[in-house]
């Protein structure tokens, strides 16, 4: 949200912006598809397709173009094994000269996150389209062909939601880590006057109300990451029995193994087996993390390695 919000508003202001957008990327290639940077006329930037001299290199090329009014929508493909390059790899990034012509569509596109609504964006040598995507559309799609031309589509409008049930130090570390990997963060604490949760400035939303009431204050939803970590094992228990069984795409408890397995014996009546499968209990790599932001660390790093598999 916040890139295409810049996008906008830097469009309101310079009229004209060149858009770097990473549509495919195979092997081990800087910036993967979705990746995206946008530079004014005056040379400044925002977003990133990867860093390194591939980066400046088609910054610079972008900024020319940029300058050049009969300039056209092109794509840059590029391969990662050359001299002085060690990533290996290909890499396909759009150049996409976005002009007043395009305010409409960045207009809508801020308005779906704003609703927190898919839409799909679509780009295509001639033209950038915001529409409604089929059910089952991937995140994001690209094809080229001598036949039809090339295609990008991307799906955007919602962010990722993270639920932290309970409003300690660990929760006010994690929701800062999950602040920078672009997360709309609720916490969530029955405890009236917790100091961890009243500095918690990275969060988006704070509720102080019963945990009784945590199944219904936590959505289903495929964009939902709910993390557990309240003050005691038996508070824990009884969000986990009330979130189990609920549609997310991550859950889970922060704990030892020995804290699970009771856990899991205790609620074996409301929680079963295949569904524990699915969780992530003990949450976080194991990389010998002690302190909240460690802990936090570790709880991100899993995320992300969830998110290539």
């Amino acid at each position: 949200m916040d890139f295409w919000a810049g996008c906008l508003k830097a469009l309101k202001t310079k009229q004209v912006l060149a858009l770097l957008l990473v549509v495919d990327s195979r092997g081990s290639s800087p910036g993967k598809a979705g990746a995206k940077m946008a530079i004014t006329a005056d040379g400044a930037s925002f977003g990133t397709i990867g860093g390194g001299l591939v980066e400046h290199n088609l910054s610079e090329q972008a900024l020319v173009l940029l300058h050049e009014p009969e300039s056209c929508t092109r794509l840059f493909y590029l391969q990662h094994n050359g001299s002085g390059q060690v990533c290996g790899g290909t890499q396909t990034v759009l150049f996409y000269r976005l002009t007043l012509a395009d305010l409409c569509v960045l207009e809508q596109v801020d308005q779906a996150f704003k609703d927190q609504k898919i839409r799909q964006l679509t780009f295509t040598p001639q033209e950038l389209i915001l529409g409604d995507p089929e059910e089952g559309s991937p995140e994001s799609f690209f094809s080229d062909s001598s036949e039809t031309g090339w295609l990008y589509r991307e799906l955007i409008g919602v962010q990722k939601a993270a639920y932290i049930i309970g409003g300690g130090h660990v929760s006010l570390a994690l929701s800062q880590v999950l602040a920078l990997l672009g997360f709309n963060i609720t916490v969530l604490d029955q405890r009236q006057a917790v100091k961890t949760m009243d500095d918690n400035h990275f969060s988006q939303k704070k509720i102080v109300a019963p945990y009784s009431d945590v199944d219904q204050l936590v959505p289903d939803g495929k964009q939902v990451y709910i993390f557990i970590m309240t003050h005691s094992h038996l508070t824990d228990q009884q969000v986990l029995s009330k979130l189990a069984n609920k549609q997310w795409a991550y859950l889970g408890l922060l704990g030892s193994k020995r804290k699970v397995k009771l856990l899991q014996d205790n609620l074996r009546e409301f929680i079963d087996s295949e569904r524990w499968k699915l969780m992530h209990a003990p949450l976080g790599l194991s990389i010998n993390s002690s302190t909240p932001m460690e802990i936090a660390i570790s709880i991100a790093a899993e995320l992300i390695q969830l998110k290539q598999v």
